[in-house]
């Protein structure tokens, strides 16, 4: 590692004597660190930081998508996962047959928001009120806040689904145009339903605020109904296991991504002549039987927060498909609304993920974590990336696996990426095709370091006597603060 490198890895790694927080906004990560120094846990950082994430990236996450986390309790040797993932709307399978399919866009792809229920079943173990927590994000929706560089490039690559979506306007696109990065952006309306979240909780759309969606889905074509959303939850599962060589890896359940990750790990370990594309796409294929969610670049954010007591959560939320989700806007909340029942089901009645009632998206979202062998996990991470969250996420473990521990130079390590079979392999600088795939005739594309749209997170366990540590991927922006 050149002088460079090695100083942006100490850069982007935060060290504290009670509590460290990552996130994909600087801004957020600040926010989840008061609310560690204001005497909150983990749990208080990180809902905090995520609800900070709503309103300065409404292009990939808020409160009408999903969100799955991944906790490790004191002295506990496994993490359990919580998945807050809509379930499919009553009536969409009979859509989809009557329409031929599931669009991956627009108001039949929009489905139940299982956010709230998350961020409620969060609070139960926080230690300061919601309205605290929720009070940071508000202030900023209201006062408001410099419209960052990756929100102004997502709303470029938006523009036409959010023209075709909102033919009246959107504030999104003030003018029909675009905001430059550094905008000074407010959006009342989220604060309204930031407001409505410390009040209703995981009934946050049972009421007024599910009334305004219900009406905007219905008036662009869509069938989501009053009953459809009093049916979001929540519940904390126990992670899936793989023991990969001498280390111990974790990750979320299915309906998520996980299981791929651990399949694509175990695949990667166990031939020393396979490459980590390969382990991928070979993981990928199997679980593709099942999974309906494609492998195509994801709006998503993730935000994190290790304390002093032995907390470690991570919080990954969504509003899907590469960005605004579905498409449409309430206008009057400024309120994002999904895409993950148009996305994440298959509209084939025999496929084992139809959308029956009440069944949950399969989604790419998902978290991990990893320790040497009995020792319980050490390490704890994920990505945003979208079509890369599980090669990332498999590039960051194998070379945790192999040998290194700093979490400043994992999430600086060179990186390659992938979004399916018909797509070039990008590779950043000091990475060479053979390190990564034995397919000679796949299409390569050279790229600089630190180029891709890569944004990995790591936390390490707490121990006494040594510092907590949280490290943030610099490539989109992210940060690590610490207290």
């Amino acid at each position: 590692m050149t002088r460079e490198l090695a100083l942006l890895a100490a850069g982007c790694t935060a060290l504290g004597a009670r509590g460290a927080v990552v996130a994909a906004a600087p801004i957020a990560a600040s926010i989840g660190a008061h609310a560690l120094r204001s005497g909150g846990s983990a749990y208080d950082a990180v809902i905090a930081a995520g609800l900070a994430e709503t309103v300065l990236l409404p292009p990939k996450c808020g409160l009408a998508g999903d969100l799955v986390a991944l906790r490790l309790r004191p002295g506990a040797g496994r993490p359990d996962a919580l998945l807050a993932i809509g379930a499919a709307p009553a009536a969409l399978a009979e859509a989809a047959r009557e329409h031929g399919g599931l669009p991956d866009v627009g108001p039949l792809s929009v489905g139940v928001p299982g956010a709230p229920a998350g961020y409620a079943a969060l609070a139960e173990s926080a230690t300061l009120p919601l309205a605290d927590l929720a009070a940071p994000a508000a202030a900023l929706a209201r006062e408001g806040f410099p419209w960052a560089p990756i929100c102004a490039e997502l709303t470029g690559e938006a523009q036409a689904l959010l023209v075709e979506q909102n033919p009246d306007g959107t504030p999104y696109l003030p003018g029909g145009r675009p905001m430059a990065a550094g905008t000074i952006v407010t959006l009342p309306g989220l604060g309204i339903v930031l407001e409505e979240l410390v009040s209703r909780g995981r009934e946050l759309f049972v009421g007024p605020l599910g009334d305004a969606v219900i009406d905007r889905v219905r008036r662009a074509g869509g069938i989501l109904t009053a009953e459809d959303l009093r049916t979001p939850a929540a519940r904390w599962q126990e992670a899936r296991h793989r023991l990969v060589g001498e280390w111990d890896v974790w990750a979320s359940p299915a309906p998520t991504h996980g299981p791929a990750l651990l399949d694509a790990l175990e695949l990667l370990h166990a031939n020393a002549d396979t490459r980590p594309l390969d382990a991928v796409r070979e993981a990928a294929g199997r679980h593709a039987r099942w999974l309906a969610d494609p492998l195509v670049p994801g709006g998503t954010s993730l935000v994190g927060a290790a304390d002093s007591a032995g907390n470690v959560v991570l919080l990954m939320h969504s509003n899907s498909y590469p960005r605004y989700g579905s498409g449409l806007v309430v206008d009057e909340l400024q309120l994002v609304l999904s895409n993950r029942a148009g996305r994440g089901f298959a509209a084939d009645p025999a496929h084992p993920n139809h959308p029956s009632p009440g069944r949950r998206p399969a989604t790419t979202l998902h978290l991990w974590a990893a320790g040497p062998q009995g020792t319980g996990p050490a390490f704890l991470g994920g990505t945003p990336g979208g079509a890369n969250q599980m090669p990332w996420n498999v590039q960051l473990i194998s070379q945790l696996l192999a040998g290194e521990r700093d979490p400043g130079r994992l999430v600086t390590a060179p990186r390659w990426a992938w979004d399916g079979p018909t797509t070039t392999l990008e590779l950043e600088l000091g990475l060479d095709v053979t390190d990564v795939t034995r397919d000679v005739g796949i299409n390569i594309e050279h790229r600089p370091s630190l180029s891709l749209r890569s944004t990995q997170q790591i936390l390490c366990r707490p121990l006494p006597g040594h510092p907590i540590v949280g490290a943030a991927d610099p490539r989109a922006g992210g940060s690590a603060a610490a207290v």
